[in-house]
């Protein structure tokens, strides 16, 4: 993994989302304003963002099985981005439950 700090960077919320995944590892989702990408980022600088996505290949378009993994890395200007999803937190099933359960109970606020 390859990255650079750059000080004047360190308010832009963006860059501090990407770095954080490339830090790590996190699957992200960036989206620009004609395409969407999904992946792990491996580099990041002042311009650039760089996503590889592994995958299977689909076996409907690809008959070779002795190939059957795929890679993708994407090359994305930092200011073609207008949106990007990263992991913020998980629960497990029972956690969900629970807490969408409190959150129902919970009391409405008093908005006098």
């Amino acid at each position: 993994m390859t990255h650079t700090s750059f000080p004047s960077q360190s308010s832009n919320l963006l860059h501090q989302r990407l770095e954080d995944a490339l830090q790590n590892g996190s699957e992200i989702r960036i989206r620009t304003h004609d395409a969407g990408f999904i992946g792990i980022p491996i580099h990041l600088d002042a311009e650039f963002v760089e996503l590889v996505y592994l995958y299977v290949n689909d076996e409907d378009y690809e008959d070779d099985t002795t190939n059957p993994y795929g890679r993708t890395v994407w090359l994305i200007k930092l200011s073609d981005i207008t949106a990007i999803a990263y992991p913020f937190k998980t629960w497990s099933k029972q956690d969900l439950e629970r807490w969408l359960e409190e959150d129902t109970l919970a009391p409405e606020p008093d908005n006098r």
